[in-house]
């Protein structure tokens, strides 16, 4: 093992550890998972984000959300957290031909608005069928998060299906296991039915672990996948609408 190895071994065991921590609040610390969720905003774009690592470096917040929500455009966007409007900055999105996997990444200003914000835990471990699951988004016009609790009903190329039901906005919100613990990131439903299809953390957290490592940006373009029958198989056989 190199000595990044041993640098992103650790940070998989930092990343999110403040959960471990009393917010000092007094407040019932299973609810800190929603300290890491927020609504964005994208010009007439509405959608929800998570995030996944905070710094005391002017790097801030790192949040992800869907590349559809921000139009798959690097630009400015606003994130509502906890009553407050906090300044973000779209550092990476997957390009629109290449669907997989629909991610963007936001970087926010460290300002007092955001020190509230927490980053999640992320889950090493693969969800099995039947699994119970829950996730949290923010419907469209609306500026409170909700929680829809589900099970998983199946997995296909990096994908998997639930039966949480989800609304316009919903999408970039986390999918968490019922110990709190992000499994993936909501991107679309079926044009008919009430399945919902979540891409797995398991697919970004390697790359987004090494770039935090690294501060290199461009290691964020392995988070788009190369391979042409995934893109096919994302494409016709997964059939989403966005959320």
């Amino acid at each position: 093992m190199n000595k990044l190895d041993n640098k992103m071994d650790t940070t998989k065991r930092n990343v999110g550890n403040e959960f471990e921590k009393s917010d000092g609040t007094g407040k019932d610390n299973q609810y800190l998972y929603m300290r890491s969720v927020a609504k964005v905003e994208c010009g007439q774009n509405e959608g929800t984000a998570v995030c996944v690592h905070t710094s005391d470096a002017v790097d801030g917040h790192l949040f992800l959300t869907c590349a559809h929500v921000v139009d798959h455009t690097l630009q400015s966007v606003i994130l509502r957290y906890d009553g407050c409007a906090v300044k973000g900055r779209v550092i990476y999105v997957t390009h629109k031909e290449a669907v997989p996997y629909d991610i963007a990444v936001i970087v926010t200003e460290q300002t007092k608005q955001t020190t509230d914000i927490l980053p999640c835990q992320i889950s090493d471990k693969t969800p099995t069928i039947g699994q119970k699951l829950f996730l949290v988004g923010y419907a469209c016009r609306e500026y409170a998060p909700s929680t829809n609790f589900g099970h998983m009903h199946g997995m296909m190329h990096s994908i998997l299906t639930t039966t949480c039901h989800v609304h316009a906005g919903f999408s970039g919100g986390p999918v968490f296991s019922i110990d709190r613990k992000l499994l993936g990131l909501t991107v679309g439903k079926l044009n008919i039915g009430t399945f919902h299809f979540v891409l797995l953390s398991t697919e970004f957290m390697k790359t987004i672990n090494k770039y935090i490592i690294t501060n290199n940006i461009e290691i964020l373009n392995d988070l788009e996948s190369k391979c042409p029958m995934e893109t096919v198989l994302w494409n016709v056989k997964i059939p989403t609408f966005k959320v």
